[in-house]
């Protein structure tokens, strides 16, 4: 990674902070199964291009396509839509990934400004950060989605708008995506990114690694996370001694 060192952080939310893919693709594929189109996981994952990181727009236009009923990808989306929100509605909780949390403070901590950047409905997205604990450490002016962007992920909209909000150029940002898609829209508007993936499969994983991200990381409690922020964003500023002693407790 080369050019300035960043000062902000953006963040991907469906995937990157909280894991609700499994939601997004059981309501897609129940969704595709309405209109004649019944796809396992590992079938949707080869047979629909957007199938991880969406948008959901994109992603019902290739389930219609695909269809051959004469469905509209609108039918499609609002079908999906409902399904997800019936099975993020019926749990309990919803609670980032593993690591996310310790991460987050971690950057909050040494005063960097973080935003997220998101495809999701604006209502939805404020909702899942409410609900995992995660929107005080933004702040709801930080959170940009669908409707504050005139094209969606992969175009690179979202993240020049995270960038804005920052006050930051996008070069100055550092974004983490789990999906090609997001990774495609952060380089698009110039900002390096780290990937955190959350599919398993080969040929993703290649595909993520091509897409140009920075780093990948499996999981956001690997021991070279915290080491590869202080290379970029610079070491943490260590807490002043008070009255000339170190204090022992």
């Amino acid at each position: 990674m080369t050019g300035s060192r960043p000062s902000a952080v953006a963040f991907d939310l469906d995937g990157t902070l909280v894991d609700l893919e499994r939601f997004h693709h059981d309501a897609l594929l129940r969704a595709a199964r309405e209109v004649g189109v019944a796809l396992s996981w590992d079938e949707a994952l080869h047979r629909l291009p957007h199938f991880v990181g969406g948008p959901d727009a994109r992603l019902a236009a290739e389930v219609a396509a695909l269809s051959g009923t004469g469905v509209s990808p609108a039918e499609v989306l609002a079908a999906k839509r409902r399904y997800f929100s019936s099975l993020v509605g019926a749990v309990d909780e919803i609670v980032p990934r593993s690591g996310v949390t310790e991460i987050l403070h971690r950057l909050a901590g040494r005063g960097v400004p973080m935003a997220v950047g998101t495809v999701t409905e604006r209502g939805t997205a404020l909702r899942i950060l409410r609900r995992a604990g995660l929107l005080p450490l933004f702040g709801a002016d930080r959170v940009v989605t669908a409707r504050d962007v005139p094209k969606l992920k992969p175009a690179p909209h979202v993240y020049r708008e995270t960038a804005r909000r920052l006050g930051v150029p996008p070069a100055s940002q550092l974004v983490f995506e789990d999906s090609v898609t997001g990774i495609t829209a952060a380089r698009s508007a110039g900002s390096p990114v780290v990937a955190m993936p959350t599919v398993p499969d080969r040929g993703y994983l290649e595909r993520i690694g091509a897409a140009g991200a920075a780093a990948v990381f499996p999981d956001w409690q690997h021991p070279e996370l915290p080491r590869l922020l202080d290379r970029l964003l610079g070491p943490a500023v260590p807490e002043p001694v008070h009255g000339g002693r170190a204090r022992h407790g």
